[in-house]
């Protein structure tokens, strides 16, 4: 009776470690970040911090061709030409850098950075002195960085729940990192991050009582297998 029952265990243990198959070792696929630059200059008149018809047409054209898939970084830096004290040109410098960042997030760049972007007469793009030299000096610089991401490609696997053809769901893995790209809300952060901000208490209130009130609704529930 004895030597029966060791050998029945022996046969269910023998059959069940012989119908699975081992996993293939497979390239790790990951999110590729493309970045793209672009930049652009626009010249202002004597003494304003708007530029005149032509160079606001000229501006609109330039943003109304950047791609509309994906998010931006952008830097701005004013300039200004030699006349004038310094200290007033490099407050004009500043307010034609700002009237060229509220073009840009009006046409949907958000971040905008303008952090020490006022040069006022210190960097002329040309040496010269007269109104030819002048006028080309009177400008904003635009530095634009474009970042889309794209996710791996994790090829076909159904949606049943248990053995994937002997194989434990081979594409999970993939699919899960997919759908954590699609919830990146800026590729720029996959590429090189950014600084942590402080802790927003106020912020984290509003989530709890956003919750709290059934503004945020549960998913729908999907019927999986056959």
């Amino acid at each position: 009776m004895r030597a029966t029952t060791l050998t029945v265990l022996g046969t269910i243990l023998l059959v069940g470690c012989t119908t699975v198959e081992p996993f293939d070792l497979a390239p790790a696929r990951v999110p590729v970040v493309r970045e793209a630059r672009y930049g652009f200059v626009v010249h202002f008149p004597t003494d304003r911090a708007e530029p005149d018809a032509v160079e606001r047409a000229r501006l609109e054209a330039f943003l109304a061709g950047l791609p509309r898939v994906g998010r931006y970084r952008a830097i701005v830096h004013g300039h200004a030409d030699e006349r004038a004290s310094d200290a007033y040109n490099l407050a004009l410098s500043q307010r034609r850098a700002r009237y060229v960042a509220e073009a840009l997030r009006r046409q949907g760049i958000e971040r905008v950075e303008l952090a020490t972007s006022a040069f006022g007469e210190r960097y002329p793009v040309d040496p010269r002195h007269g109104e030819e030299a002048w006028a080309r000096n009177r400008r904003v610089e635009i530095e634009i960085r474009h970042f889309v991401v794209d996710a791996p490609e994790c090829g076909e696997w159904d949606r049943a729940t248990g053995l994937h053809g002997q194989r434990l769901l081979p594409e999970l893995g993939c699919a899960t990192l997919a759908n954590l790209v699609a919830m990146v809300a800026d590729p720029a952060d996959l590429a090189e991050g950014r600084a942590l901000a402080p802790a927003d208490g106020v912020r984290e209130a509003e989530a709890v009582q956003r919750y709290r009130s059934d503004k945020v609704k549960q998913l729908g529930t999907e019927r999986v297998g056959p």
